[in-house]
């Protein structure tokens, strides 16, 4: 059994970080329980055995540190409205702020976490995701339609310029660190760059959605296979997870399947390429989907979980 967290949005459904069980055998998932209840907890990271959340309270915003039997070793209120995204890199936790158009970067040790550092983008800039790359972070902005990159101490570096009106959201790398890859919320589309002389060039740019349709907003969740040869999608819009092949020089869309519900949020490769999670937010469920050499096959399991936008397994590489 695999043990995974589910970050929500706090409504009359739903209190906070819920905790599920995933059969590896089969594919089934466990009813999930209330593991910790807390507003806002809609990203999660685990990392060496230790539960990172994003979380409101009546004073504002932060992040917690949780342990595995739910207890909170640490939290700090330091924003007005919750942060969109953390990452987590050794002792240090950095933040970006989709309202407020910010970075900042923690310190967790000895149970307390200590604000280092805030960097202000641009308000509203719709930084979306902490992407850590060698020794950068890289920051999607979607209303910007930038890519910043900074150095570990928040010290801007450079950026990388997508279309206008594309949104650039959720960003991965490649296993072997020559690529990144940026999907885009507005555009609906994959953008593929080549890491080399310290530069990201674009390489590759395609439409995530059927008959090469853009501009349809709602993509939302990028996630790489264990083994690094294919890319999951989410879009809301449309309800619809795509399977890209990223084995070849150039990416190829594989496949294209229903997410099984409404607004379709995170999704999650787990049990060594064997299934596919997937958060449906509208229609309260997660769905394991079973996984044939990348492909979506056949749902394996699917239960009731309320407002679901973030999904982390113990002992798996989330960020």
């Amino acid at each position: 059994m695999i043990t995974g967290y589910v970050g929500t949005y706090t409504s009359d459904l739903s209190e906070g970080i819920y905790k599920i069980e995933l059969d590896e055998t089969n594919g089934h998932l466990s009813k999930p329980k209330l593991f910790k209840k807390v507003n806002n907890s809609k990203y999660l990271a685990w990392v060496d055995n230790l539960l990172y959340a994003l979380y409101d309270d009546e004073s504002g915003s932060g992040v917690m540190v949780i342990d595995k039997n739910g207890n909170t070793l640490a939290s700090l209120i330091y924003e007005n409205v919750t942060s969109a995204h953390l990452g987590v890199k050794g002792e240090y936790i950095y933040t970006a702020n989709y309202h407020e158009g910010t970075v900042s970067k923690l310190h967790y040790a000895n149970e307390k976490i200590t604000l280092i550092k805030k960097v202000t983008i641009q308000r509203k800039a719709g930084c979306h995701q902490i992407i850590f790359f060698k020794d950068m972070i890289l920051v999607p902005c979607l209303f910007m339609d930038k890519i910043f990159i900074y150095d570990e101490d928040l010290e801007l570096i450079n950026e990388i310029m997508l279309p206008h009106g594309s949104g650039p959201r959720h960003g991965v790398i490649s296993t072997d660190d020559t690529r990144l890859y940026i999907v885009t919320e507005l555009s609906n589309e994959l953008f593929t760059f080549d890491y080399a002389n310290h530069h990201f060039h674009q390489v590759h740019q395609i439409s995530i959605l059927p008959n090469y349709e853009t501009h349809k907003e709602g993509s939302a969740a990028l996630r790489i296979s264990r083994n690094g040869r294919k890319l999951y999608v989410s879009t809301r819009g449309v309800d619809l997870i795509t399977v890209v092949d990223i084995g070849a020089e150039l990416p190829k869309i594989l496949q294209f399947e229903s997410s099984g519900g409404k607004h379709p949020r995170d999704i999650l490769d787990v049990a060594n390429d064997r299934y596919l999670l997937v958060l449906n937010r509208f229609s309260n469920e997660l769905l394991s989907y079973k996984l044939n050499d990348g492909r979506l096959g056949i749902v394996s399991s699917k239960v009731e979980l309320p407002e679901g936008v973030s999904i982390v397994m113990e002992g798996d590489l989330n960020d």
